[in-house]
């Protein structure tokens, strides 16, 4: 290979606490260190890795960010399971950043699209005679909160997670309660315009009746028409 062709970039050396970080999250790997495991004592890691106190405190509070581990003041850290909610909950400053535009917020509401259209048919054709019982029992509740603004939003959030609990999968159920907190404020802002609950309790009933018909594209077409209702309040308040 001719030297030339080779990127000119300076090879980035990783700060103390990242090889801190990185050696901790290895043994973790190996099966060295196991989730309930406690690490040892912050003076014995930094006897360990013959680095500063400060290191060692960021690297557990990077591996913390990861989900790796847990820190409460005036206990040892020790070591946890990683779950879907920390991966998520590692996006959320970067989505708020982007939610402050008009084009983030447009890129949110396609993949909030995809992401229900994919759960709603996946309910439509493996929903279980509970799983369609306790839609029901949202979409009940959801009827009756029309009039109250505020039961009227509970009640649409957790129509929607009982979809979202169907495939029984942490990751789908993680990223459909962050998305729901990351458009709250479309949600909010939508159900102001006049007609808009007893709109969105009527594209609930159809979606209800899709999956409970195992009919997984009239589910896909309610749930599409749906949310381009609710984009369409959205805009249309933002501009008013």
């Amino acid at each position: 290979m001719d030297s030339s062709s080779i990127p000119n970039q300076p090879i980035r050396r990783k700060k103390l606490y990242e090889e801190v970080a990185s050696r901790l999250e290895s043994m973790m790997l190996s099966g060295a260190l196991n989730p309930g495991d406690t690490l040892p004592p912050e003076r014995e890691l930094m006897d360990t890795f013959e680095v500063g106190r400060s290191s060692i405190r960021e690297a557990l509070f990077s591996l913390q960010k990861m989900g790796l581990v847990v820190i409460r003041n005036g206990e040892r850290a020790y070591v946890t399971r990683p779950s879907a909610d920390a991966l998520v909950g590692e996006l959320s400053g970067s989505v708020r950043h982007l939610l402050s535009t008009p084009e983030g917020v447009r890129d949110f509401q396609q993949a909030r699209t995809m992401h229900e259209i994919s759960l709603v048919r996946y309910a439509a054709k493996n929903a279980t005679d509970t799983d369609v019982a306790t839609l029901q029992k949202a979409l009940q509740a959801n009827k009756d909160a029309l009039g109250n603004d505020a039961d009227f939003t509970r009640t649409d959030v957790e129509f929607h997670l009982a979809l979202a609990k169907i495939p029984n999968n942490p990751i789908f159920l993680a990223l459909h309660t962050a998305m729901a907190r990351w458009l709250e404020e479309q949600r909010a802002t939508s159900l102001r315009s006049a007609g808009a609950e007893h709109a969105a309790f009527e594209a609930h009933s159809r979606i209800f009746e899709a999956i409970a018909a195992h009919d997984a594209d009239a589910a896909e077409a309610a749930m599409q028409d749906h949310l381009r209702e609710v984009e369409s309040h959205y805009w249309a308040a933002k501009r008013a």
